[in-house]
């Protein structure tokens, strides 16, 4: 099996046959105004065309990108995360995981951080309460 020149072209020589250029040499850019979901973020369907484009359009990465109107680094993280294993092949499924593990992992950081606020806040209450007071307890005179 051949190496490819780039590692976006190795992604779609892996990929499977939906995520194939349709044989077509050129074609336009994905539009990356209407490739965004709910959140903002693109799409992976989006991201697969983007690293199709960039394979087999015959221009830089960075012409690419401004073709599809997103920026160049953008486009090289998403090249970079379909990087290809020792043996040349991408692994579709990381490539998918990705966005996701990246989401969990936000989402964990913000909850240790709350827990930790809340540790440290029911830890100055409790030494409040421990601590000796000054003033008389009553009782005898």
């Amino acid at each position: 099996m051949a190496e490819s020149a780039s590692p976006s072209a190795s992604f779609i020589d892996s990929a499977p046959s939906s995520l194939r250029p349709s044989g077509r040499s050129s074609g336009a850019a994905p539009d990356a105004g209407a490739a965004r979901d709910s959140k903002g973020h693109f799409t992976q369907a989006f991201k697969r065309a983007a690293l199709r484009y960039a394979a087999v359009c015959g221009k830089s990465q960075r012409a690419a990108a401004i073709d599809m109107g997103i920026s160049d680094k953008t486009l090289c993280n998403w090249v970079k995360d379909a990087q290809p294993n020792a043996s040349g092949v991408v692994d579709v499924q990381r490539f998918d995981e990705l966005p996701q593990l990246r989401a969990q992992n936000r989402e964990l950081l913000a909850r240790t951080q709350r827990l930790t606020a809340e540790r440290d806040f029911l830890k100055k209450c409790a030494s409040y309460f421990a601590a000796p007071t000054n003033g008389v307890t009553g009782g005898s005179r």
